[in-house]
């Protein structure tokens, strides 16, 4: 019985062994000035503009970005009741989300006039586009994907990490068979799989912004894929500079330095407690415990008899 006990917690603790994340840097190639009253939402790259949603009620817009020196060319601006949130363009249209409007803004991408719009329940964080469907975070660990011409959601997926629920999911740009996001409220951008949910990479952009300096410059907000070059832009509320940067490799593969940027941080020490009870280590001890306890009843019974 206690070989069968044991042969099953350590083949539990066989099953819960984490899975690999690759840990990315971010390599800068270049910089252009980024409006310093823009509360970044949503990014974007369509042919060699950047385009860009900023929030807050009173302060919300829509904007188009030169690539080349930053200079805002176009800007739409929102109502006072408007709070925008997450951008994505498709068939040659822009899609804007909305924070707890409800609803999702079209425009023609190159007047920016509003030619139809979008319902859906719940708040608006991030969106991007694939093949097939939008992508959309309300902040949540879930992702919706949601149907090119009605909006309307097809499916949800989980988001994990190594099992755990990651949270927070923001901004987000979809390249090939992967989303990726930036975790509100931290420096990290994860890379996920569209098909599984599973967090693949994980990005850390802290060395981006000198908060010494910049003591204005507010959170991670902003990742844009620009397929001529293969190459990221990335910036953040109120930050001075928009980044086109390359992810590289860095020398560590400990997935658990992942697990202190994440907003799931505070519970860390929780977490590393609970791994000792999924140790070998653990049961070790608790099988020598038990058989220990028979010698004692064993030896209690034989001493009763006499």
């Amino acid at each position: 019985m206690f070989l069968v006990l044991f042969s099953g917690l350590y083949s539990a603790e066989a099953t819960t062994e984490e899975s690999p994340i690759q840990n990315l840097d971010v390599k800068v190639l270049n910089e252009i000035k980024h409006n310093r009253s823009s509360w970044t939402q949503g990014l974007l790259i369509y042919e060699d503009y950047i385009y860009e949603s900023t929030g807050l009620y009173n302060f919300s817009t829509l904007q188009k970005i030169n690539m080349t020196n930053g200079e805002t060319e176009k800007i739409l601006y929102h109502n006072e009741s408007i709070f925008a949130e997450g951008l994505t363009s498709y068939d040659h249209k822009l899609i804007q989300l909305t924070y707890k409007s409800n609803i999702a803004f079209v425009f023609d991408i190159e007047t920016f006039e509003l030619i139809d719009s979008y319902q859906y329940s719940g708040e608006g964080w991030g969106l991007c586009t694939m093949s097939d469907f939008f992508v959309m975070s309300n902040g949540s660990s879930q992702l919706a994907l949601r149907d090119l011409e009605t909006f309307e959601i097809i499916e949800e997926i989980n988001v994990t990490r190594n099992g755990k629920p990651v949270n927070n999911l923001n901004e987000l740009e979809c390249v090939g068979d992967l989303i990726f996001s930036n975790i509100w409220l931290t420096d990290e951008i994860v890379a996920i799989d569209s098909k599984s949910g599973n967090v693949t990479k994980s990005v850390n952009v802290d060395n981006l912004i000198d908060r010494s300096v910049y003591k204005d410059s507010n959170v991670l907000n902003g990742i844009a894929y620009d397929n001529n070059d293969s190459s990221f832009w990335i910036t953040g509320k109120y930050w001075p500079y928009l980044f086109e940067v390359n992810f590289v490799e860095n020398n560590n593969t400990n997935s658990e330095i992942n697990e202190n940027i994440v907003d799931e941080r505070n519970i860390s020490q929780l977490d590393s407690e609970l791994q000792f009870f999924d140790s070998k280590s653990f049961i070790f001890i608790s099988y020598t415990f038990l058989f220990i306890m028979v010698i004692f009843w064993l030896i209690d019974v034989k001493i009763r008899r006499n």
